[in-house]
């Protein structure tokens, strides 16, 4: 009846049989009939099946209630026990976001499998924020600062940004100069790559304060293609470092006067009521460990030429 109840669970989580046997690997026809044999066994109905979408019965509501904690509390003390330490096995489900997820992340947790080939990576590139615990992922990456008490969150690296703009736009619309104040950069043309519409800016004393573009041409929210825009002229943008080094000279820096852009830190975060498994802390270990010393774009071309 365990396994029943486990699959009975998934099915309610995610009110889908399709789902939840996508989730766990199994035809859904097997979902199915379990969560029917278990139905059968209790003497109950759990679920409203209809054409279009499942629903919880009263009795399956507070089943779920009850023992969707405890196989969660058992799955962490079984992940302990089988998971040896000298070979992680098992499937994660992780998410990052777009851009740092498929240029710096994802190559982490390639590394990482090629050691352990007896763990399995789901990685979903986005940059929603998912429900961890609805979702059922172990571990997102995500970009500070982390405001949800119930995540427990553990800071992996630093995002350096700059600001840039086109050759173009440097002769045509700044005149040449790289060199900007506060006040100048608020009245240029824009693109901007964050939806609050602001750029923060670090003073030498160590405060920030907000600038907010007043001539916004462009607002995405993939710093991929706010780069595009702003290599055809469209404006100023603030990109990543190891980005736009990947532009060679399509792109010019520029610099404003007392200030520097913000850093972001990133943070690997898991939900605080959820025990990581020893596949999860290894992985995060990992990342941790090899992220912060990952070679930038230009170091990497450079050892390619070497």
């Amino acid at each position: 009846m365990s396994e029943n109840l486990r699959l009975f669970v998934a099915v309610a989580r995610q009110l889908s049989f399709v789902e939840a046997a996508r989730r766990l690997g199994i035809p859904t026809s097997t979902v199915s009939r379990r969560v029917a044999l278990l139905e059968e066994s209790l003497g109950t109905r759990l679920l409203q099946r209809t054409s279009r979408r499942v629903g919880l019965t009263l009795e399956g509501a507070r089943l779920l209630e009850r023992a969707g904690p405890l196989l969660d509390q058992l799955g962490e003390v079984l992940d302990q026990t089988m998971d040896r330490e000298e070979e992680p096995a098992g499937r994660l489900r992780m998410t990052a976001p777009v851009t740092s997820g498929a240029q710096r992340i994802a190559p982490l947790l390639f590394s990482f499998m090629a050691r352990h080939p007896r763990v399995d990576v789901e990685l979903l590139l986005t940059n929603s924020k998912v429900d961890l615990v609805e979702e059922g992922f172990d571990i997102a990456f995500r970009v500070g600062p982390i405001l949800d008490a119930e995540l427990v969150a553990r800071r992996l690296w630093s995002i350096e940004s700059v600001f840039v703009a086109s050759p173009r736009f440097v002769q045509d619309v700044l005149k040449g100069r790289t060199l900007l104040t506060r006040e100048e950069l608020q009245d240029v043309p824009a693109v901007l790559s964050r939806p609050q519409g602001v750029w923060r800016l670090r003073r030498r004393d160590g405060r920030v304060e907000e600038v907010r573009p007043r001539d916004v041409r462009v607002t995405v929210n993939d710093p991929r293609v706010a780069l595009a825009a702003a290599q055809e002229g469209l404006g100023v943008v603030s990109g990543i470092r190891e980005m736009v080094e990947q532009q060679g000279t399509a792109l010019v820096s520029l610099t404003v006067k007392g200030h520097t852009l913000e850093p972001r830190d990133v943070f690997a975060v898991y939900p605080s009521r959820r025990q990581l498994s020893t596949r999860a802390r290894r992985v995060l270990d990992w990342v941790m460990k090899h992220g912060s010393t990952a070679p930038s774009a230009k170091q990497r071309a450079t050892r390619a030429h070497e």
